[in-house]
Order: C-alpha cells, then structure tokens, then sequence
C-alpha cells in the first residue's frame, strides 16, 4: 500500500534580521575602536629631597617663558639648542641635565626642551622650579 506524500514547501530564509546585526555590529566596532597612537615621554619625578648639585657635573638650563633656553648665561632658541645638545650628548649620553623654569612657563616649552634632549639622545632629564 502506498500512501500519498503531500510535498513540503521550501522556506524561503529572511535575511533582512541578519544583515542588520550585522550591520549594528560593524557600527558598533568602528565607533568602540581607537586609532590614535599616544606618545608618551618617559620623565623621573624629583624625590622630594634636595641633593647637593655640582654645577660641574650637571647641565642646567633656564627656560624662559619667551621661549628662549639660558645655559652658561647664554641665550639659545630651540634650533641652536638643538645644535648645542648635539655635540655635548654625542660624546656622552649619560650627561646629567637640569631643566629649570620660571612659574609662567608653559608645559609645552619644557616639554619641548625635554624632546630635543632626548631626541640627541640624551637619558638623564630632571625638572625644577627655579626660585627667581
């Protein structure tokens, strides 16, 4: 005996629900990501207790809020300091530098200063408030 089968319809798949997770999911992707590359610039904090400094020993400059760079009663702007830090870290990196600067001087001028040093090189990079 044979039965008849009645023949089973195909479903057609709605993919309108799948595009828009996919779809919600790549917006939420691109909006959660980051693509900026921080920089950061590595600097030791003073301890808090005063050492004796040896001028001979350590290179102090003076930043001004002109901008200007005061070393050895000298004024220097960025680009001749730049030659200046060349030649004293190209014979010795481990150069002791003291940056000192006034109250109305800007982050952004000490941290341009900082740049150059390290830039030419240098590792050792403290910062003081100079009392004047």
């Amino acid at each position: 005996m044979q039965f008849e089968r009645q023949q089973r319809r195909a479903r057609a798949v709605n993919l309108t629900p799948l595009i828009d997770v996919v779809f919600l999911l790549i917006v939420f992707f691109m909006l959660s990501t980051s693509f900026v590359m921080s920089e950061s610039l590595e600097l030791s904090l003073p301890s808090g207790k005063a050492a004796p400094i040896d001028s001979k020993e350590v290179m102090q400059m003076l930043v001004r809020q002109d901008g200007t760079i005061l070393h050895d009663s000298q004024s220097y702007t960025l680009e001749e300091l730049d030659a200046l830090l060349m030649s004293m870290l190209g014979s010795n990196p481990d150069q002791k530098i003291l940056l000192l600067s006034g109250r109305d001087v800007n982050v952004q001028q000490l941290v341009s200063v900082m740049d150059l040093v390290y830039l030419n090189g240098g590792r050792n990079v403290q910062i003081d408030q100079d009392n004047f």
